[in-house]
């Protein structure tokens, strides 16, 4: 018997401590069943190791700016492929958590930089978890080694600034269908931002939308006529809007963990296993769509392999979770137990190792321990 652990972020745990955690409890209650680690994520922290779990490449280490004005440091990974160097970035190194309101996205314009001196012709930027909110307008004057005076200021020329990098294929990895600006915008659904801020900071967006699009007029969509406008797209508002400034340097916008999953081949992956077991922190409605627990259901819906799902805590009934083809989900905190009773570290790992360890009995048939 074949197990595929592909996990992402669980409390604490990384993508890569999440899977190793989980796929050695499982192989310790099941001995002799092929366990296999596929650590995933969406484009938040862990992205970039959880490429390199599966692909392997190379780090450069990039000082970029952090919180208070020193460099820290930051990683490009370049991956070989056989159509060229492939980098991945991390966006969250660039500005972590949480936001305090100054934070900006200058130091992924650094990133990506480095990716393409780097000799990287595609590289794909994982937006979550970004503690930004400035549209992606430090992450152009990144690129471009600007300086500036506002937080929302864009580079001079940015005409010269997109043409310079036209022939970089750019893909923003996002978690969610954020809008830039609206009810539902970037600036409104981030914590710690009050009303009064919100509107100052939509109103700014919009001037930042205006500027950029007397540089860049909207282009003409072929089949309707009508215009396409940038900050609509959904997933543009991911980052603070570092997916909508990421759109106008030319980005693709994207589900990270659909890009990710093409790049590990988790349809192979899934189709070699005969359980597939995934997991996250909070398993809610936002697991629904645009997730890893999304993806590797659907992965594993295709494969007709049969789903785990394994959570810190979870929300979802079992009508949902049926719909998305898990057979069976499980968490550490059983269903309406209140946050005081949230695990601390070294806690939420033991039980999270007990959980796996009663599920895989279950999910382990009479005689699987003998098969090698």
């Amino acid at each position: 018997m074949s197990v595929l652990v592909a996990t992402t972020t669980i409390g604490h745990l990384s993508p890569v401590e999440s899977a190793r955690l989980v796929a050695d409890a499982w192989a310790q209650r099941a001995p002799g069943t092929t366990v296999e680690r596929l650590p995933m994520s969406a484009g938040g922290v862990g992205f970039v190791d959880a490429v390199e779990a599966s692909l392997g490449g190379r780090r450069l280490v990039v000082p970029v700016p952090g919180p208070d004005g020193e460099e820290r440091p930051a990683t490009v990974l370049v991956v070989s492929t056989r159509s060229g160097p492939v980098a991945y970035v991390e966006a969250a190194e660039a500005a972590p958590g949480p936001y305090d309101g100054t934070l900006q996205s200058y130091g992924v314009g650094r990133l990506l930089r480095a990716a393409r001196d780097a000799g990287a012709r595609r590289i794909v930027v994982g937006v979550g978890d970004l503690a930004a909110l400035d549209g992606g307008a430090g992450m152009l004057r990144g690129v471009a080694d600007s300086a500036a005076t506002t937080e929302y200021e864009l580079p001079a020329h940015l005409d010269a600034v997109i043409g310079d990098w036209s022939e970089i294929e750019l893909v923003a990895a996002v978690d969610h269908d954020t809008p830039l600006v609206g009810a539902q915008g970037a600036t409104y659904g981030l914590l710690g931002v009050d009303s009064a801020e919100a509107q100052s900071r939509e109103r700014a967006m919009g001037d930042l939308i205006d500027a950029v699009e007397r540089v860049l007029p909207p282009r003409r969509d072929l089949l309707s006529g009508l215009p396409v406008r940038l900050h609509r797209v959904p997933g543009a508002g991911a980052g603070g809007g570092l997916a909508y400034g990421l759109s106008v340097l030319g980005a693709q916008i994207r589900n990270g963990a659909e890009v990710l999953a093409h790049a590990v081949g988790l349809a192979d992956r899934v189709r070699a296993a005969d359980v597939v077991v995934t997991g996250e922190t909070t398993y809610d409605w936002r697991s629904l769509e645009h997730s890893v627990v999304a993806t590797v259901s659907g992965a594993a819906a295709a494969a007709a392999r049969p789903v785990v799902m394994i959570a810190r805590d979870q929300h979802v009934g079992r009508r949902e979770s049926m719909a998305l083809g898990i057979a069976g989900s499980y968490s550490v905190i059983p269903s309406g137990r209140l946050a005081p009773a949230t695990p601390t570290a070294t806690d939420l790992e033991d039980r999270l190792a007990a959980l796996v360890g009663r599920v895989a009995g279950t999910w382990t048939p009479p005689g699987a321990d003998d098969v090698h």
